[in-house]
């Protein structure tokens, strides 16, 4: 019990429940079913990208470009399917669209592997590439045509419940899909020998490489499976919105790593969990919709969550710091 009281995850999920009550009482509106109900679907697929990012930033390296991966897994997949006549549900959305996601990266991981370079150079360009492959070979406007089986995914709800304000509302079934890869991460991260390649590959590398870790391959599952679970958000970010974006979540991948970050994840590496990125991205979404409530401007709120992540990086950082002095001077004095 002391340990998990102790836990950043529980951090951030007593400062999560704070802000809530706090802008609850000034709001009560915000408790509403309606309200509750949209953060969780707004977090669903943050979490799931979120996820992907969580396992590179163990590693030690940054990677931006999952954004526009998603954008061109999700985008492309909609156009081909589309273009075949189907009229299907998500299903078969999320098989090709994860195919096109391992693809981009593996890709990324051969070049990163080939010519020994920093993930986060080529993420750079990477990201840059995959929005303009949309842009200039498959297609420059947003697509509302949808097929006949993905036009209710908007509604459809495990839970429904009547919210007096804005009516029919519920826990929408997207959230299955994220507890499927959760767990799945954390079994990843916990119990094989790719798991614990990441964190000593966050730890040190070439340490990681003498205890015998393979780290091109892991680098190789690492990419692919980053580009799968983004192709995945991406796909159901479009059956949010009954639209497909050949430029989706352009400008927000510093969000998504930011709201890990907040969740414990190190930018230096080795350290991160999955509960502490859902709670990271659930702390985000929190602060969004709760400063809407209490009529702050968009500008501010950019403000607030750069001053958030601010100080939960600096927290960890200052202690890190502190028991390295003290580690190094054993009597806890400087010389």
């Amino acid at each position: 019990m002391k340990k998990l009281l102790n836990s950043h995850e529980f951090v951030v999920f007593l400062i999560l429940m704070i802000i809530s009550i706090v802008i609850g009482f000034r709001n009560p509106l915000f408790f509403s079913a309606s309200t509750l109900f949209d953060i969780v679907r707004g977090s669903i697929v943050y979490c799931i990208m979120g996820l992907g990012v969580l396992m590179v930033l163990i590693s030690g390296n940054v990677d931006i470009s999952f954004v526009a991966i998603a954008a061109m897994t999700s985008y492309s997949t909609h156009m081909l399917l589309l273009g075949l006549g189907y009229s299907g549900g998500i299903g078969l959305y999320l098989v090709v669209s994860i195919v096109f996601g391992l693809l981009a990266g593996l890709l990324m991981a051969f070049i990163v592997n080939q010519f020994d370079l920093p993930i986060f150079y080529v993420s750079l360009g990477y990201q840059t590439l995959w929005y303009g492959f949309n842009l200039f070979f498959i297609g420059r406007a947003m697509n509302f045509n949808l097929p006949e089986g993905l036009v209710g995914y908007y509604s459809r709800f495990l839970i429904k419940v009547k919210d007096p304000v804005a009516g029919e509302t519920g826990l929408h079934v997207s959230v299955v899909y994220l507890l499927i890869i959760a767990i799945f991460v954390w079994w990843l991260l916990k119990y094989t020998t790719f798991g614990r390649g990441l964190y000593a590959m966050g730890g040190n590398r070439e340490v990681a490489i003498r205890a015998g870790f393979n780290v091109k391959r892991i680098t190789y599952l690492m990419l692919a499976l980053s580009g799968a679970l983004a192709a995945v958000a991406g796909v159901i970010q479009g059956a949010y919105s009954r639209s497909f974006n050949p430029v989706l979540f352009m400008g927000q991948d510093l969000d998504v790593i930011a709201a890990v970050v907040i969740g414990g994840a190190a930018i230096t590496g080795g350290r991160g969990s999955v509960v502490g990125t859902i709670l990271g991205v659930l702390l985000i979404q929190v602060l969004n919709r709760g400063l809407i409530f209490l009529g702050v401007s968009a500008e501010w709120q950019k403000m607030v969550v750069g001053l958030v992540l601010i100080i939960f990086i600096s927290i960890p950082a200052i202690a890190e710091q502190r028991q390295g002095r003290l580690k190094y001077f054993p009597m806890g004095k400087e010389k």
